[in-house]
């Protein structure tokens, strides 16, 4: 599991927002590419104003191409010729290229890259120096951002004058089948079990856009006082939604065309994005940052 981390100077009239964007599936033609422009927008005239600042963190599935299964048929010793091969790959190649440049605009937000269920290991010699990397490895590579496989942890180290206080987020891509809320919900609070001293939780992979708060008591040591108090502690988590229409008006679902998502008769996508809020909190004995205040929405 790789572990990464930034400092980010936040002022006490700034707000902090950290973005997952993930299950984007760009090349799909049931892909909202429109939606995905709009958020790109969003994100980067938010990350302009002078009080706020964007942390985006991509989830994975940036494309439609490949599940798991079909990279297992497609690999050497299927009796694909060496062309057929050498041409899918130049076209991830394009659409990851495409898929960078609707991105670009909100580049400097890129905390994170992780890997999603839908990739692709480049082979062909004609590819050069992208031979053993995957498309989600080539689109961090793009993006200046650090890969972080299917999961890792992310700590976002809040700088206020010399205070530091670090917030500290799980991510993983997502697994398994569950499309339901009160599943997905627990999939997301089973996190907690494995890694209890996360901030927030974010999870993507099954297109269900969930946001909430757990809240708890800690104790803490006060230095003015010299007393242990007790003090809030909230964990967030959320799931990233997805940009790829389960259902699509005037579209003929029949085993050959159309969504599987209609085919299954699954639960519709969750569009957009959600996000996860922080400002610092400010003591008003001290007139000093002592912590931060965490809520998320979608």
């Amino acid at each position: 599991m790789i572990i990464t981390h930034t400092e980010v100077p936040l002022s006490r009239n700034q707000k902090l927002i950290v973005v997952p964007i993930g299950d984007i599936h760009y090349n799909a033609s049931s892909c909202d590419q429109d939606r995905f422009a709009e958020t790109i927008k969003w994100i980067a005239e938010t990350s302009k104003r002078p009080d706020r600042k964007v942390v985006t963190i991509l989830m994975g599935d940036y494309l439609d191409t490949f599940s798991r299964s079909e990279r297992a048929r497609l690999s050497f010793g299927t009796g694909l010729h060496e062309s057929t091969h050498e041409w899918f790959e130049k076209q991830v190649q394009t659409n990851i290229l495409e898929l960078y440049n609707a991105i670009k605009p909100i580049k400097h937000t890129i905390g994170c890259v992780l890997a999603g269920n839908h990739t692709y290991k480049f082979q062909e010699r004609a590819m050069k120096t992208l031979v053993g990397k995957t498309s989600d490895m080539y689109l961090a590579e793009l993006l200046e951002a650090p890969f972080m496989g299917m999961c890792g942890v992310y700590v976002l180290n809040l700088a206020s004058g010399s205070a530091r206080f670090p917030f500290k987020i799980f991510m993983h891509h997502g697994f398994g089948s569950s499309s339901s809320k009160p599943s997905s919900v627990k999939q997301l609070l089973d996190l907690r079990a494995k890694f209890p001293a996360m901030n927030l939780y974010i999870m993507g992979h099954n297109h269900v856009k969930i946001c909430t708060t757990q809240e708890g008591i800690d104790v803490r040591f006060n230095n003015k006082s010299g007393e242990w108090r007790m003090v809030s502690l909230v964990q967030g988590f959320l799931r990233s939604a997805s940009f790829l229409k389960g259902y699509v008006e005037g579209e003929v679902v029949d085993g050959y065309s159309g969504s599987y998502a209609e085919e299954k008769c699954l639960a519709p996508a969750s569009l957009g994005v959600v996000s996860a809020n922080i400002r610092l909190k400010v003591n008003k004995d001290t007139n000093q940052a002592d912590g931060y205040v965490l809520h998320v929405q979608e």
